[in-house]
């Protein structure tokens, strides 16, 4: 049985990820495709996912960790067993996104070989077949999350200069992976095309 392909769909707050997902999820075939969120997606996970998003008390040093700690978890038990059983696997955010929230969000640029190593470790050779990038400037991604009327995250409630810092580090490091960049500032329809399209063509 060949292995399934493993696809990270990345953007900044408010870029529509949950959105293109659900639209996603409702188009694939079930038996083929599994979803999951990072953090999260574990019961583990999950757990840290709360400490990690709603407790102000995290210092930056163990979000860092607890990131790393919900996607190990969620790598061994979740996602490399369902690439090793042929399914393709979708996941709302993974590495990238702690190069672009935890170190260039973060101002922490002289971490980011450290971060390399440690994830490195975290996660082995699982590295994503697919990286589909939302992008959407940082102003109108807060104003998207602000309007949304649902309970914001540490994450969201940052002032505007980290999230731009944050499509920064997306835009410097999206080379490093196969990747397709879309504009999130279409409409939902004319994104999830897109989207559609290039999920299909990676796993043929």
């Amino acid at each position: 049985m060949s292995r399934g392909k493993f696809i990270v769909i990345e953007g900044g707050d408010g870029a529509g990820k949950d959105t293109q997902i659900a639209l996603l999820r409702k188009d694939v075939d079930p038996e083929r495709f599994v979803f999951v969120k990072d953090p999260g997606g574990t019961e583990i996970g999950e757990k840290l996912r709360e400490i990690i998003l709603y407790r102000d008390d995290v210092s930056k040093k163990a979000e860092f960790f607890l990131y790393l700690a919900s996607r190990a978890q969620l790598t061994a038990e979740v996602i490399e067993p369902a690439l090793q059983d042929g399914k393709h696997v979708v996941a709302n955010r993974f590495d990238l996104s702690t190069i672009a929230y935890q170190i260039y969000g973060r101002q922490r640029l002289d971490d980011i070989e450290f971060v390399s190593k440690v994830s490195n470790y975290a996660f082995g050779s699982t590295r994503p077949d697919l990286v589909i990038y939302l992008d959407c400037p940082a102003e109108e991604g807060l104003r998207r999350t602000h309007d949304s009327g649902e309970k914001l995250d540490r994450l969201e409630k940052e002032k505007l200069a980290f999230h731009e810092r944050v499509r920064e580090g997306y835009k410097k490091h999206l080379p490093e992976y196969n990747h397709v960049t879309i504009d999130a500032l279409k409409s939902i329809d004319d994104v999830y095309q897109e989207v559609k399209s290039a999920v299909e063509l990676s796993v043929r």
